[in-house]
C-alpha cells in the first residue's frame, strides 16, 4: 500500500479530499504541486505553506521533527496610531515602534512509517515532541531552506497541541506555536554598527 504523509497531513489539519475524477487529477495534478522555493519573491511566500523537513538543534543534540511538517509564518510590526485635531485633517498619523518576531505554525502528523505498525499509536514521536517542547531555550534551525530564507536562524517554541484523532489509533496530529529568536550577541554587533561614525 502506497503510504503519501504529505495528503495525510494536509488531510488531518485541514480536512482536504483529493479530487473526485482520477483520470481529471491525472490529466491536472502538475498545477497543484507545491511551488520551489528558488526565485520566489519573499513577499509572496509570508503566509505561505510548504512541506519541509526540519530539523533544530540544542547543546549538539539534533531534533527532526516527523514526517515533514507544514510550516507556515506571519510577521507584524508594532505601529501607534495617534489621532489628529481637526475637522480638515482625517487619518491618524502613525509611529513605526519596532517589527516583531515571526508567528511560526508548524502542524503535522505522528504516525508510524512501517506498515507492520501503521496502527500502533506513534508514542516514540510523540515522547521526542513532548522532549523537544521541554526545552526552554532557542533551538537552531539547522536545515529547513524556507525558514533560512527568511534568515531565521533560531526558534523559540511556545505552545504545543495534540490533538483529538477520532477512531485513527495510529495517528496523533499536532501543532507546535514558535517565534523567530535572534541572537543578542548579533543585536549588540549591529547596534556597534549604527553607532560608530
Amino acid at each position: 500500500m502506497e503510504f503519501d504523509i504529505k495528503e495525510l497531513v494536509a488531510k488531518a489539519h485541514f480536512d482536504y479530499v483529493g479530487p473526485a475524477f482520477p483520470s481529471w487529477w491525472a490529466k491536472n495534478k502538475t498545477k497543484f504541486v507545491l511551488p520551489s522555493l528558488t526565485g520566489i519573491a519573499r513577499s509572496l511566500l509570508l503566509g505561505g505553506k510548504y512541506f519541509q523537513t526540519l530539523k533544530v538543534s540544542y547543546k549538539k543534540e539534533h531534533y527532526v521533527f516527523p514526517n515533514e511538517p507544514l510550516i507556515s509564518m506571519s510577521l507584524a510590526k508594532t505601529i501607534v496610531e495617534t489621532a489628529t485635531v481637526g475637522k480638515e485633517r482625517k487619518g491618524t498619523v502613525k509611529e513605526y515602534i519596532c517589527t516583531e518576531d515571526y508567528q511560526i505554525t508548524i502542524r503535522g502528523v505522528c504516525v508510524n512509517e512501517d506498515e507492520n505498525r501503521r496502527d500502533e499509536y506513534p508514542s516514540q514521536q510523540v515522547q521526542e515532541l513532548q522532549k523537544l517542547f521541554e526545552i526552554n531555550d532557542s533551538l537552531k534551525v539547522i536545515d529547513n531552506p524556507f525558514l533560512i530564507l527568511f534568515d531565521i536562524k533560531n526558534i523559540v517554541l511556545k505552545n504545543i497541541e495534540f490533538e483529538e484523532m477520532a477512531g485513527q489509533q495510529g495517528l496523533q496530529k499536532y501543532t507546535i506555536y514558535a517565534v523567530s529568536d535572534q541572537d543578542f550577541y548579533a543585536d549588540l554587533t549591529e547596534k556597534q554598527k549604527i553607532s560608530l561614525p
